[in-house]
C-alpha cells in the first residue's frame, strides 16, 4: 500500500481508543451507495489569494450562518452526512483549504494564521455576516487563530474534538510542534544578529519548555503503539481497495459511522481499474500545515468544546487488556487536562462530552453533535 494512502488508514484505526462500542454499519459495497451524499449543496470556487482558490459547498438553509472545516487530509465534503441536518437551523457552508480536495495547492501558506486568513477571505467574498465557525481536528487551530484575530466578525467557535495543544495551548504542559517551532524562531533571531544577547533569556526558556512538551509527546507515543500495530495489521485488504463504495465499508467501519464516498472520492485517486489509488495531497501539504502549528490562548469569544469520552477498555483480563486500559486512562487524563486548560483560559466556554465517540465524532454521533451546535447556536446573540 503506498505511504501516504498507508498512513491516512492507520491515522484513523489507531483511534481506537475513541470507538464507539460495536455496532453495524449501515453502508453497502454496491454501485447504488455513489454519491448518494452529495445532492444538496452547491458548489463554487472562491479566491482567497493569487492563484489560491477554495471549494466551498453550500448546503443552504435559512438560519445563522455556520462555516464547517475539516481536519487534516479531509475536505468539506466529510461533512455530507450531517450538513443537511445542521441546514434545518442553520446556513451551512463547508470550506476545503488549501492543499486537499478540489482546492488549490500552492506551495506555501498553510501555517494556522494563513488558513485563517483563508477562511475569513471567503467569508468576505460570500457576504457572509458573523458566523458560527465549527472546525474538526486541527481546524482548531484555525478557529483559535480567527477568534484571537477577527472577533467582531464571527459569532461564536465550535471546537469538533479540536480543542488540543495546537488551538489551546498550555504552557505548563507544552505541545510539542508549537513548542519546536517557538525554538526555531529564537534559534534564527540569534542566528541572523549573532550580536544581540537578548534573545538568550527567552531561548533558556523555549528549551526548557520543549524538554516538556517532548516527555508528554514521547509518553503519547508510547500510548499508541498498541493501537497503531493493530491499526498496521488490520489495515485494507486488496478486496477493500478494489472499489470506493468497498473502501468506503472499511472505513466506516473503523469510524462507527459511515463516512460520505465524496469524501472518499475527493481525498484518493482511482486507478485504471475504478479501485482506490494514491492519495491526491502531496506529503509537503500535511508537513507544512504540522510544521505551521502555533501557540494559542482561547479566544474570548462563545466556545462550544464537543468532545468523545474515551472508553476505559472492558477487553477480557489479560496482560494486553490491562496495557489497553492503561493506555485509555491515560488518555483520559489528557482529555480533561486539556478541557481544564481551556475553562482556564476561557471559563464561559461550554463543553459537551460524548460517551464512546469516536475522533470523528460527527460520523459516529451525529445525532448528539447536531443537538449540541444547535443549542450552542440557538442561544447566542
Amino acid at each position: 500500500m503506498p505511504a501516504i494512502r498507508r498512513a491516512w488508514v492507520v491515522a484513523i484505526l489507531g483511534m481506537a481508543f475513541m470507538h464507539t462500542a460495536s455496532a453495524a454499519i449501515a453502508c453497502s459495497a454496491t454501485a447504488s451507495t455513489l454519491r448518494a451524499e452529495s445532492a444538496g449543496y452547491h458548489r463554487r470556487f472562491v479566491s482567497v489569494a493569487k492563484g489560491v482558490r477554495l471549494e466551498v459547498l453550500d448546503w443552504g438553509g435559512s438560519g445563522r450562518p455556520l462555516v464547517l472545516l475539516p481536519g487534516l487530509g479531509n475536505t468539506a465534503h466529510v461533512f455530507d452526512a450531517i450538513a443537511p441536518e445542521l441546514a434545518r437551523h442553520f446556513h451551512v457552508y463547508g470550506i476545503t483549504g488549501r492543499g486537499f480536495g478540489a482546492s488549490s495547492v500552492p506551495k506555501s501558506g498553510y501555517g494556522a494564521d494563513r488558513l485563517a486568513d483563508d477562511v475569513m477571505a471567503v467569508v468576505k467574498a460570500l457576504g457572509i455576516r458573523r458566523p458560527i465557525l465549527a472546525g474538526h481536528s486541527i481546524a482548531g487551530e484555525e478557529l483559535s487563530a480567527i477568534g484571537t484575530r477577527y472577533p467582531r466578525t464571527i459569532a461564536g467557535l465550535i471546537y469538533l474534538d479540536a480543542a488540543h495543544g495546537y488551538a489551546v495551548y498550555d504552557a505548563d504542559r507544552g505541545a510539542y510542534l508549537p513548542d519546536l517551532h517557538q525554538l526555531a524562531s529564537q534559534i534564527a533571531r540569534m542566528r541572523d544578529n549573532p550580536a544581540d544577547k537578548s534573545p538568550m533569556t527567552a531561548l533558556l526558556g523555549d528549551v526548557s519548555v520543549l524538554h516538556r512538551s517532548l516527555r508528554s509527546e514521547l509518553a503519547a507515543i508510547a500510548a499508541d503503539d498498541a493501537s497503531a500495530a493493530g491499526a498496521a495489521s488490520s489495515g485494507p485488504t486488496p478486496r477493500d481497495l478494489a472499489s470506493f463504495p468497498a473502501f468506503r465499508c472499511f472505513v466506516s467501519a473503523q469510524l462507527g459511522g459511515v463516512i460520505p464516498e465524496d469524501e472518499i472520492r475527493q481525498t484518493f485517486a482511482t486507478t485504471a481499474t475504478g479501485g482506490v489509488g494514491d492519495q491526491k495531497a502531496p506529503a509537503f501539504v500535511y508537513n507544512a500545515m504540522l510544521e505551521g502549528e502555533r501557540r494559542f490562548r482561547a479566544p474570548s469569544v462563545p466556545i462550544l468544546a464537543i468532545v468523545p469520552v474515551p472508553r476505559v477498555s472492558d477487553l477480557p483480563a489479560g496482560s494486553d487488556a490491562a496495557k489497553r486500559r492503561a493506555d485509555d486512562e491515560m488518555h483520559t487524563r489528557m482529555q480533561e487536562q486539556e478541557i481544564a486548560t481551556l475553562l482556564h483560559q476561557q471559563p464561559s466556554a461550554k463543553i459537551v462530552r460524548i460517551p464512546y465517540g469516536h475522533h470523528f465524532l460527527f460520523l459516529s454521533n451525529p445525532a448528539q453533535v447536531v443537538s449540541a451546535m444547535t443549542a450552542f447556536g440557538e442561544q447566542l446573540p
